[in-house]
């Protein structure tokens, strides 16, 4: 995984974020301006409908870059489809995204994967450590006792 792609990951999410925030501002001047409740619900419904684009884009991202974790550590995410709860087709982008709960349960997956690396890793250091050091003793000690 190259610190570049994840770079620019971090700054199209931060620029989607300021975005909705900008477009949160100005509905929200709007709304306190709306003079009765059929003009507050229609511009709750054009924030909703404009801001979601954004929130898509983010959700995107992230899938991506979740995915591109499990590929590198060659991890199996299942397929997308529709009776999966994790996994969700995008409104706006018509594609594939994770839900909150695929999020999660992939984060996990992938920690506990890392994780058992991490300890396999360490059984072999420590096999290759100790493996030398046991024969060493054993030749020291035969020759110490002839």
């Amino acid at each position: 995984m190259t610190i570049q792609l994840e770079i620019n990951d971090l700054l199209e999410i931060a620029a989607y974020r300021r975005t909705i925030r900008k477009l949160d501002h100005a509905y929200d001047i709007d709304l306190a301006n709306a003079c009765t409740p059929a003009q507050r619900e229609k511009l709750e419904y054009r924030h909703y409908w404009e801001t979601l684009i954004y929130y898509e884009q983010i959700a995107e991202i992230k899938t991506r870059r979740l995915i591109r974790k499990a590929d590198y550590l060659n991890m199996s995410l299942g397929y997308a489809d529709d009776n999966s709860p994790m996994w969700r087709r995008s409104s706006q982008l018509n594609s594939w995204v994770l839900t909150p709960l695929g999020c999660s349960e992939v984060q996990n997956m992938i920690g506990q994967e890392r994780k058992d690396r991490r300890a396999r890793a360490r059984t072999t250091w420590a096999s290759a450590i100790t493996g030398p050091l046991t024969r060493l003793v054993a030749v020291w000690l035969l020759a110490r006792g002839h």
